[in-house]
């Protein structure tokens, strides 16, 4: 996959729209949209249905699974997927209400209203499914670095290790602090049809991971970040896809075999990172309007990474640590190299941090 490049960055607009960002569908878009949530709601809704009827047979099953060491996890595993698929379905319904309610009253997508409905949503989905992940595993956490969790919304760039960390800055930062977050996810993603309906409904950017060089791609991301008000930050995993050992050797060795001996050196420092793919993150310091950065390192969703993971027990009474830390915009290179070695240092940083939380355990 091709990482966004500098050349986005350096011709982007200096536009300021005022009104925040819903990303509209492109031309053609609207007709997979539609053909995907004609796949993705039923599939979820039949799932739901299926597993709560079949649920005293799968029960025994997990409970049989369980006696073997490889699914000691499985009735919490079992368990955790139910409670999923209902917060899907009860997620589909309620935006279904939410959608309703703004055609009665007359209201624009646009309108405040209707974005504090989603919003409202879209943090009891969040909480819910953390709530069933800290209880039915066990799972402990730890937060530090909570002094830079104040002030005004920023752009928040964290390490990425598991799906389940992608809870992490609503659930320690954007819902305690009472402040909203667009996302850059990835496009898959929006097979998932809560994400899909509520996420196309606030300002969020879906991002094609297979961009060529010279797309698009960058310049929306940065207009999406001059569009938020004040107290909406924007959150992007410069790692682009969730940590693992297989992925991390295959960028060495991608690093190994090009000419850039920087990022070969840098490598060999980041056990457990990728490389950051730079074109969002420096498209974003390109357009930051005066934003503040916020890092978040973490360590303990390694035995979340993975479906088989959780059946396996490897998250089971995990101990979640979480460390934030903030980069003031004052402190923020503006000069196109300055920013390229900005991103390399806090990445050493998050390194950094990760072995001192390590060393806590």
């Amino acid at each position: 996959m091709t990482p966004y490049g500098l050349a986005q960055w350096m011709s982007l607009t200096q536009s300021h729209p005022k009104a925040p960002v819903v990303q509209r569908p492109p031309a053609g878009d609207t007709q997979r949209r539609i053909l995907r949530r004609l796949i993705s709601i039923p599939a979820v809704l039949l799932l739901t249905l299926l597993t709560t009827a079949l649920l005293p047979a799968l029960l025994i099953i997990a409970l049989i699974l369980q006696c073997l060491p490889q699914y000691r996890g499985a009735l919490r595993t079992l368990a955790f997927v139910l409670c999923y698929l209902w917060c899907e379905t009860l997620g589909i319904l309620a935006s279904s209400a939410v959608w309703l309610k703004a055609i009665v009253s007359g209201r624009s997508r646009s309108n405040t209203r209707y974005l504090a409905d989603n919003y409202r949503l879209q943090r009891w989905w969040v909480r819910t499914l953390y709530q069933a992940g800290i209880r039915l595993y066990g799972v402990r956490l730890q937060v530090s670095g909570q002094e830079a969790l104040h002030g005004g919304a920023p752009i928040l760039m964290p390490r990425h290790a598991s799906l389940a960390d992608t809870l992490l800055p609503l659930v320690c930062y954007a819902i305690p602090q009472d402040v909203r977050l667009a996302y850059v996810m990835k496009r898959e993603l929006l097979w998932d049809p809560c994400l899909d309906i509520v996420g196309h409904r606030v300002p969020n950017f879906f991002i094609d991971r297979t961009a060529e060089e010279g797309s698009t791609e960058a310049t929306a991301m940065a207009n999406l970040l001059r569009s938020l008000p004040a107290h909406t930050g924007l959150l992007i995993y410069p790692e682009g896809t969730r940590y693992s050992v297989e992925r991390r050797d295959r960028a060495l060795q991608f690093a190994s075999q090009s000419e850039t001996a920087d990022l070969r050196q840098r490598m060999q420092n980041w056990p457990d990172l990728l490389p950051p793919r730079l074109g969002g993150p420096l498209a974003l310091l390109g357009a930051n309007p005066g934003r503040d950065l916020l890092f978040c390192a973490h360590l303990g969703f390694e035995g979340a990474s993975h479906l088989r993971n959780l059946f396996s027990g490897r998250w089971t009474h995990a101990l979640i640590q979480v460390h934030f830390w903030r980069v003031p915009y004052a402190e923020i290179p503006k000069d196109n190299k300055a920013q390229l070695n900005f991103i390399w240092s806090q990445w050493d940083q998050m390194q950094h941090e990760i072995h001192r939380l390590r060393s806590l355990r």
